[in-house]
């Protein structure tokens, strides 16, 4: 995410506008939905082939609890953009103070020879470049394997999955968590930097098991496997994002405390 150097300094401003891009991914949607509710105007840009129409369904602002939701309405702005085309770009960005951009690999190119993980990594390495030479007060958050309704084995992520697990990196997150804390870094003015986010690590044979039957039901484990009882040593650390969120958010602290519920 990014909002002008000028503003790391001060509070977050909630009259301002906030750019979610893409807003059509389950992120992106979930971030929108949650930026209403608290308040924020939110410039929603989905790709040129989402119909408006089904971005709406989803964002779905009606609350039973809650009187506002004409306001709501009336703070979501939707904006069509094509990451080819830098005029749709700065339409969706104009009069905004901050910009969420969901990273997502395109369905159609589901045989790339880059692993998701890498490409992810080399668009960050990019972003950063452009954000220190233009001035731009830019914080990332890497999340691990998103737990939302649409997964399957299918994923990008995935293809690293038997590496990452044997290195002590294979780690998930569950999507309301991850949401959380993008709205948390955002808001509090501290924040700097890269923060890894993820609230449950996949190290012992029972987790990467039950992972794979709840993406691809398989036939009963040998009895080897429900035997093992090795721990993958853990080579990851979240404490940087998870002191941030208790100390800017305390009613989230349920989430942290009921973290190895995210499967």
């Amino acid at each position: 995410m990014a909002r002008p150097a000028s503003d790391s300094n001060s509070s977050f401003n909630m009259s301002s506008a906030i750019c979610v891009m893409d807003a059509s991914s389950c992120l992106g949607t979930r971030l929108v939905k949650c930026l209403l509710k608290r308040g924020y105007t939110v410039h929603a840009a989905t790709l040129q082939n989402y119909g408006e129409s089904s971005f709406l369904n989803e964002v779905d602002c009606k609350d039973d609890e809650d009187d506002d939701d004409d306001d709501k309405i009336k703070k979501l702005k939707s904006f069509k953009w094509d990451p080819f085309d830098y005029h749709s770009i700065v339409d969706a960005l104009k009069g905004c103070s901050a910009l969420f951009y969901s990273f997502e690999s395109p369905s159609d190119h589901s045989t790339c020879d880059l692993w998701h993980a890498l490409s992810k990594t080399l668009a960050e390495k990019t972003a950063w470049a452009l954000a220190m030479d233009r001035g731009v007060n830019m914080v990332s958050v890497n999340a691990g394997l998103v737990m939302d309704p649409d997964l399957t084995i299918t994923n990008p992520y995935l293809k690293g999955a038997a590496e990452m697990y044997e290195d002590g990196v294979f780690v998930t997150v569950d999507l309301d968590f991850l949401v959380e804390a993008h709205i948390c870094v955002y808001e509090e003015i501290s924040t700097y930097g890269r923060y890894l986010c993820f609230n449950h690590i996949i190290n012992q044979t029972q987790d990467a098991v039950k992972l794979a039957n709840m993406l691809s039901p398989l036939p009963p484990s040998p009895q080897s496997l429900e035997n093992d009882t090795k721990i993958i040593q853990q080579r990851i650390s979240n404490k940087k994002l998870n002191k941030l969120m208790v100390e800017c958010q305390p009613q989230i602290n349920d989430l942290l405390a009921n973290q190895e519920e995210c499967l």
